[in-house]
């Protein structure tokens, strides 16, 4: 397990899985594998996988990055992959999204052509539901509610309990906050 804290077998790797470009640094905790790759096909494979968790080699070892902070911004109201002409950035473009391994601020554009759905609607359709109805700044994935109830029934797990345990997975140190709406914050107590 130490070997996979490093390059392990990636030591030597001197080009892109994807592209053959050289110094790769990046590579996906959810994703099958531990091969690296450089940032152009990191996103790209990850435009239909928005929640995965990344990490940077910085020379020493690997350190947790965001998708957000890589640029990838993801589009709601059109099919996966596809730009929105008249896209809307969600509110002060501090989006959050609660998920079974973690809590991940994102990038999010909702969709604002003229025949486009509700924010909320938008939402439901890639199955995150959100903390409130007007100007959603919160969501929790289908699953993550899915998995909180199975929790609550079988080991009496609290609210409370099942979102420390995600505030851990995100970040097990304590030394960055964790960002949600306070809508959600008001429901834990």
């Amino acid at each position: 397990m130490i070997r996979l804290e490093g390059r392990c077998s990636q030591a030597g790797a001197q080009s892109c899985l994807g592209c053959n470009c050289p110094s790769p640094e990046y590579r996906c905790d959810d994703c099958l594998g531990s091969e690296l790759y450089c940032s152009s096909c990191i996103l790209s494979a990850h435009v239909r996988h928005p929640l995965h968790r990344l990490q940077k080699w910085n020379g020493q070892y690997f350190e947790q990055i965001s998708l957000k902070t890589m640029g990838l911004r993801i589009q709601l109201g059109h099919t996966t992959g596809q730009r929105c002409l008249n896209p809307r950035r969600a509110f002060d473009d501090d989006f959050v999204v609660i998920d079974t391994h973690g809590i991940h601020e994102v990038s999010l554009d909702f969709c604002n052509c003229a025949i486009a759905e509700s924010y909320v609607q938008q939402l439901l359709r890639v199955s995150w539901f959100p903390a409130t109805t007007s100007n959603p700044k919160t969501a929790a994935t289908f699953r993550v509610l899915e998995q909180y109830h199975i929790l609550s029934f079988e080991s009496k797990v609290s609210m409370y309990e099942f979102y420390h345990a995600l505030r851990r997975m995100s970040n097990n140190t304590g030394l960055l906050p964790v960002k949600v709406s306070s809508y959600f914050q008001v429901s834990l107590k």
